[in-house]
Parts: structure tokens; sequence; C-alpha cells
């Protein structure tokens, strides 16, 4: 059960969208991959793109994909 555990949550920071404060949690495992974990609901740019689909199927909202991406400058997302 650790192992698993490990698995899907190890690496994971919390980052919070900087224009809705919709919190996720997003980890790194290279320099081209970053996953994104939603602790509740998507925010509702997200929902609103996914129309009728769930919200995985959609790519990412913007104002997230900035939030993330600044995260990662700033060192707070890193490669695990």
């Amino acid at each position: 059960m650790n192992e698993r555990r490990e698995y899907l949550e190890g690496g994971l920071v919390d980052v919070g969208c900087e224009v809705c404060g919709t919190p996720v949690r997003a980890g790194r495992k290279s320099a081209m991959q970053t996953s994104v974990q939603w602790s509740g609901r998507a925010c509702e740019r997200l929902a609103e793109a996914a129309g009728d689909r769930p919200t995985a199927l959609v790519p990412t909202c913007t104002y997230l994909r900035e939030s993330l991406d600044r995260a990662i400058r700033e060192g707070r997302l890193e490669v695990s």
C-alpha cells in the first residue's frame, strides 16, 4: 500500500491557480512532463471548456498552466 501511495503521490506539491485559486497537486517526473491531480472540483474555466465531456479530456486551463510554469521557474515544482 505504501508503494502505491508513493507512486501516486510521491513528489507532488500543492500549487494553486493564481487567477481563481483552485488548488491542485502537481509533480514532474521529467523536464517535459507535468502531472496534475485535482483535489476537488475542476475550476470553472476548465469545466466550461469541457462541456459535457470529463474535465480529464481537456488539456488544461491556460491560467493553471501559467501558474505551474511560474512554480517551475521559482523552483517550487521540480523534477523528482
